[in-house]
Order: structure tokens, then sequence, then C-alpha cells
């Protein structure tokens, strides 16, 4: 399923890159591949069951536990989360009105990406934890930002992508269900769903098969700890997990029917334009390429150390997972901000879908 192109970009991208390692799986219903290209040799482990840091794609489970629990009748989309976090209403109130479930999931609560000056006078009283910035951060901090924040404009008027606003959905999700943020995607999604490697926190017998990343200096970079974060970008995973995820997404095995139900919510389009002319589902974005007669579903993340595209296209039936520890390059990133080049792990998937859909259209 992964075309020789695809090897070409992929062996294109890691010459230009320094001790950095990628793993790329596809699944569709009944087949599954996994490639790897390992900078560092992990003995006895199958590249598959490998555990890396998702980052971002994490909020397509926050996504999943919030359309969970509207399917369940539990809360609806539209509902106000101000009566679960009284102490936040100031900010989270705007000309009367006050941020729904499905502004926080839409990144349309008037909320900034993060709390940038709280993280960056944490780096600087201790510059040991430039490498994992948000680990410091904790709920004194959290609480603080969002009773002193102020919006500055009318809900659902403005797509923004916000760390803070998943984070805080998190927030709220686990005050409904009274549990921990990190309990209730272990209950309602992790174990109905067998993703048995898939953590916040890796077991200390597991640390053997976290993959390593490195800067630019070739200095390891620490296993990624952002507590309150979570929400938005905290779990680690394997390549197998996460393709099994992606089967459950697009339907193509069996859950109970209420999960199954929710996955379709949170997949569904909520008329919020996004980056790059995406779409904005419950926290999953919609794609259309020129190319593609039926949209990709994806997300991608960022750690420090990882970089992650998670997608599938339902109309072909595939999945795509994509994690490398490339350090992109300045020079790279301006290109990428203004369109002239793209994300290495989505040139890589989309390389992918391209292929796979050609060859399922005959041409």
């Amino acid at each position: 399923m992964i075309p020789k192109s695809t090897n070409r970009l992929i062996d294109k991208e890691l010459k230009k890159a320094r001790a950095a390692s990628l793993i790329v799986g596809v699944v569709s219903h009944n087949d599954m591949e996994v490639e790897s290209y390992l900078h560092d040799y992990y003995d006895g482990m199958d590249p598959e069951r490998l555990l890396v840091e998702i980052g971002s794609a994490t909020k397509t489970f926050t996504g999943t536990l919030l359309a969970k629990l509207v399917t369940d009748g539990v809360i609806a989309l539209d509902d106000s989360v101000c009566p679960y976090v009284p102490k936040f209403k100031k900010a989270l109130t705007y000309e009367g009105k006050e941020v729904t479930f499905r502004h926080l999931a839409t990144h349309t609560a008037s909320l900034p990406k993060d709390d940038v000056q709280t993280i960056r006078q944490l780096i600087k009283q201790d510059a040991t934890v430039k490498l994992n910035p948000f680990s410091q951060y904790d709920e004194t901090h959290f609480t603080e930002f969002f009773q002193h924040y102020q919006p500055k404009r009318a809900f659902g008027t403005k797509w923004v992508y916000s760390n803070l606003g998943i984070s805080l959905l998190g927030y709220v999700l686990a005050k409904v269900v009274d549990m921990s943020y990190e309990e209730a995607i272990q209950t309602y999604i992790l174990n109905p769903l067998c993703m048995d490697d898939t953590h916040f926190i890796v077991p200390e017998e597991k640390m053997n098969r976290y993959v390593k990343s490195y800067t630019k200096k070739n200095e390891p970079i620490p296993p990624m700890d952002i507590g309150v974060f979570n929400p938005a970008g905290g779990l680690k995973s394997s390549t197998l997990d996460m393709l099994k995820y992606l089967r459950f997404q697009m339907g193509l095995r069996e859950t109970s029917e209420s999960l199954a139900s929710a996955m379709e919510l949170s997949q569904e389009a909520q008329g919020i334009k996004a980056m790059k002319g995406f779409e904005n589902a419950l926290t999953w974005m919609i794609d259309q390429p020129d190319w593609a007669p039926q949209p990709i579903i994806h997300h991608s993340g960022t750690t420090v150390g990882f970089h992650t595209y998670c997608g599938f296209m339902k109309g072909l039936n595939v999945g795509v997972i994509v994690v490398s520890t490339v350090q992109i390059s300045f020079t790279r990133m301006i290109k990428m901000l203004v369109k002239h080049d793209g994300l290495i792990n989505t040139n890589v998937a989309y390389s992918i879908f391209k292929h796979l859909h050609e060859k399922a259209d005959g041409t």
C-alpha cells in the first residue's frame, strides 16, 4: 500500500535530517502495512509497537469523548460550559453570551493558542525546561489564566487554534463525568477500543520502546510531560494502536453503537473554516483536495521531539499514520508558512492517499 514514490520522498527528507526517525503505517479493512526508518536500534522491538508522542492528534480523543457524552444525552454541544467552571465565567462570557462545548471544540471561544506569558516566565526561571516547556505549568497557572482573561470578540465568529481551549474542554468534560480527564479517556475510549499501548504516562516497563528524538545539536529530547494540557496533546501511542484507532474511526471495526455514533459525530463538519482552507469538525480537520472526490479527515501533532499525522479517507477506507522526529529548519518553516512547502508527515501521507485513490480510480 506504500508506493515507491513515497519511499523516495521519505529517503529525500531523511537525507536532509540529522539523527531522525520516521514510521509510516497504512491500514484498510483487511490490510495493514508499516515501514520504519529508525536512527536508533531497539533490540527485539517491532517498529509498529514502538511508542511515540502523537501531540495534537490527542485532540481527536478529546473530541470523541465530547461526542460520546453528547450522543449519550449527558450534555449538548450548545450547552454553556460555565456551570461546570463558575470561577472562569468572566473569561467565558462576552456581551452576555457564554462559551459552549461547540465553541471550545471548534477553536472559536476567543482564546489564544497558549498562555505564552506564563510559559516564558517559567522557562526564564528554569532554562532546563526549555525542551519540556509545559512540564512546570500546573492547574494553579491554568486557573489564574482563566480567572483573569477577558475575551476580545463574540464566540463562534473567528477561528483561532487554541491549546488552551481544548485543554479547558477536557477539564470541563472531566467535571461532567466526575473523574480525571485521563481516567475518562481510558474509560470511554481506550478500554473499549483495546488500545493497550496508548498512555498519558508511559509505564516504566515500556520505556525501552519509547522512540528517541534529538535536537538539531544532536542532544536527546526528554519525553514530553504537559500535565493540564493533556487534552490538547498529551498522549503517547504505538503505530499499531493508532492504526487500530483509525479503523474504528472509519467504521471498519465494530464497537458499541454509542461509541460508533460518537465517532461519526466527531467527524461532522461544523461550518467553521480553519487554517489552509480546512473545515473544522469536533476537533478533527477536514480537507478536500482537488484530486479527491471525498474529503480527508485528519489531525496533525507536534511536540518538541515529534511530528505526527493521523488521517483517513472514508471513501477509500484507508487510514494513514506518519510519525517523525525530523527537526524542521527555520527556512523550511518559512516556506511552510507561505505555503511553498508542506509538513513532512503531511506530504508523506498525501502521497499515499493520492496513490491509492488513483489506483482505485484506475488512473
